[in-house]
């Protein structure tokens, strides 16, 4: 039963791993007011039920005094390779993880890290060789065409650093098979246009398609979800453009020729939860008639403001990802309250043709 000592769990990140485990890594916090917490990693086995406690790849960090990460993602770039990236935020006295000058994110440096024996250890972390100080909410490392090898991230304009934007969706990548991550490219969209929480899928030809959470910060509202095209591996990205879907994080997920599935968050309506959809024109149109639910709140929250980290009725479940276990199978991953507390709560999608 959970009580005012229990711990909660936020963030999750997964990967399946080319030996069958799947790997966890969450932040453990005091809630999502907590400006501190630390991050837990685990493998677990599907076939046989089994959890294994890992060593988080932050976890060196998180031993400086005054730091804290609020996300992490694992990626297998080969059997046994892999690497990491992560936030490493300092809250600097703030109440929650959130900075009441700039309103928003506390100030954060993303990281990498790499294991070479299937995350029993990782490596000191590295900064970016990319620089800027305004790089926060990374999403997870995929490896594209012609071995390049990155992530989506967004750019907050929040320490005066001279640029064209408030805020940006950018791409930080690398040539070298994820030694050097040096690069960016910019992902086409308007001003005062928050694209956040990037989620991405890559078709059977290389195409990634990346979806955004679309919030306009001039009137401070959700907008539909948003995606881009990149016809190169993350060379470049096509200008944003509208689907017919106005969600929260949505996460889409190719399956063949112009069908796609996606989970989305259905935060703010008088049906809460989270739901899979299909889609089968290429992931505009979505089938949400027929969605079908995986984690259902009974009742819409107190407030419909999406940055309200005081409102914990706003903050039920969320933050969830698919990632790949097969060409018509996805595992999806979420936190959700259980009773007082919050976990990491998965399950999987298999799409029956």
């Amino acid at each position: 039963m959970a009580n005012e000592n229990s711990a909660g769990f936020h963030f999750p990140g997964a990967e399946v791993l080319s030996d069958g485990t799947w790997y966890f890594v969450a932040r453990k916090d005091k809630g999502m007011n907590d400006p501190y917490g630390s991050t837990e990693a685990v493998k677990y086995n599907p076939v046989t039920g089994e959890v294994t406690r890992m060593p988080a790849p932050n976890e060196r960090d998180l031993e400086e005094p005054g730091k804290t990460s609020y996300s992490c993602y694992v990626s297998e770039l080969s059997p046994n390779e892999l690497i990491a990236v992560f936030d490493l935020m300092e809250p600097r006295g703030h109440k929650t993880m959130f900075d009441e000058k700039t309103e928003g994110m506390c100030y954060c440096e993303l990281r990498i890290t790499r294991s070479h024996d299937n995350g029993l250890t990782w490596e000191p972390s590295e900064p970016l060789s990319y620089k800027t100080p305004d790089l926060m909410v990374p999403s997870r490392i995929y490896k594209t065409k012609d071995g390049i090898v990155g992530f989506n991230v967004e750019m907050h304009n929040h320490w005066e650093e001279p640029y064209r934007e408030p805020i940006q969706a950018r791409f930080i990548y690398s040539t070298d098979g994820g030694r050097t991550f040096d690069r960016a490219s910019f992902v086409p969209h308007e001003k005062d246009f928050l694209a956040g929480d990037a989620r991405t899928t890559i078709d059977k030809n290389g195409r990634m398609c990346v979806f955004f959470w679309g919030y306009d910060l001039r009137e401070n509202r959700d907008l539909a979800i948003y995606r881009s095209f990149s016809e190169d591996g993350g060379l470049t990205f096509s200008h944003v453009e509208p689907i017919n879907l106005k969600k929260q994080i949505t996460s889409p997920f190719y399956i063949d020729d112009d069908t796609y599935m996606c989970i989305y968050q259905e935060r703010f309506s008088e049906h809460p939860g989270l739901y899979a959809a299909l889609s089968y024109d290429g992931g505009m149109n979505w089938d949400t008639e027929n969605a079908v639910p995986i984690f259902v709140k009974g009742s819409a929250p107190k407030s419909l403001n999406a940055f309200d980290s005081g409102n914990d009725q706003a903050y039920t479940f969320g933050y969830s990802t698919l990632t790949k276990i097969s060409d018509d199978e996805a595992l999806c991953t979420f936190w959700n309250a259980n009773g007082g507390s919050t976990a990491i709560s998965f399950c999987t999608l298999k799409i029956i043709k």
